[in-house]
């Protein structure tokens, strides 16, 4: 299956497992929001609870040009979530960072519709990103009048010390992912701290190259550079 025919309707919006459609469940009341099972429905509602609205998806149905920027937002998210995750990291320099950091950074990115975009995966373009402590993102929210009480619950959503947070800016929306580290941070935590260091310098412009070119692997040869410099090229 190509990036581009990813089914986000199958995953669950609160660990991010991905079910399929057969076997996810919707949220009954506003009929938008999938979970995975009852467990991850339960732990999300005291977030969820601030929004969810029985005719949230009518009021969509009649606004066409949001609908379809939320949707085409649901479905570039999709086909670059597993880089997201990755940039995330990169830039959090886990190695070189207390280990909270985690729960009190989170990883936000602002991107733009594109004209005329050649693919669903490069729909939009990326204007702006890192990382920032939650107090300093809710405070930005502020300036501009869209730190609702919905908005600073979810940046305020801690799952411990080992669950990032991405922030998605697209215009007058704004996305929460939260996803687990494997081995709960431990080989991330325990990286070389120059590698850790070059791969937090260089993330942003490996992100925005693989999402103008629609080619993740335009990330991955950025960074391989980088880490050259660090650890020198491989043996022949």
């Amino acid at each position: 299956m190509s990036s581009e025919d990813k089914d986000f309707k199958g995953r669950c919006m609160y660990c991010n497992t991905d079910v399929g459609r057969d076997k996810v469940k919707t949220c009954g009341r506003c009929r938008l929001v999938r979970y995975c099972s009852k467990e991850c429905q339960i732990a999300s509602w005291k977030t969820h609870k601030l929004r969810c609205n029985p005719n949230l998806r009518e009021s969509l149905a009649s606004d066409p040009a949001s609908n379809a920027l939320n949707t085409a937002l649901s479905k570039w998210i999709n086909n670059w979530r597993d880089e997201l995750h990755n940039w995330a990291i990169w830039a959090m320099d886990l190695a070189n960072s207390p280990p909270d950091r985690l729960a009190t950074h989170c990883f936000v990115i602002e991107i733009e519709r594109r004209l005329n975009p050649p693919s669903a995966s490069q729909f939009f373009r990326m204007h702006g990103g890192g990382v920032e402590t939650r107090a300093s993102f809710i405070a930005r929210l502020e300036e501009i009048n869209e730190a609702s009480e919905e908005t600073v619950a979810c940046v305020n959503e801690r799952r411990g010390t080992d669950t990032a947070q991405i922030i998605i800016l697209c215009e007058d929306l704004i996305r929460f992912l939260w996803f687990s580290l494997r081995d709960g941070g431990a080989s991330l935590r325990n990286r070389d701290p120059a590698m850790s260091k070059a791969l937090a310098e260089n993330w942003q412009q490996g992100m925005i190259s693989a999402i103008e070119t629609g080619r993740p692997q335009a990330s991955k040869t950025h960074l391989d550079r980088a880490a050259i410099k660090v650890i020198g090229p491989p043996p022949i």
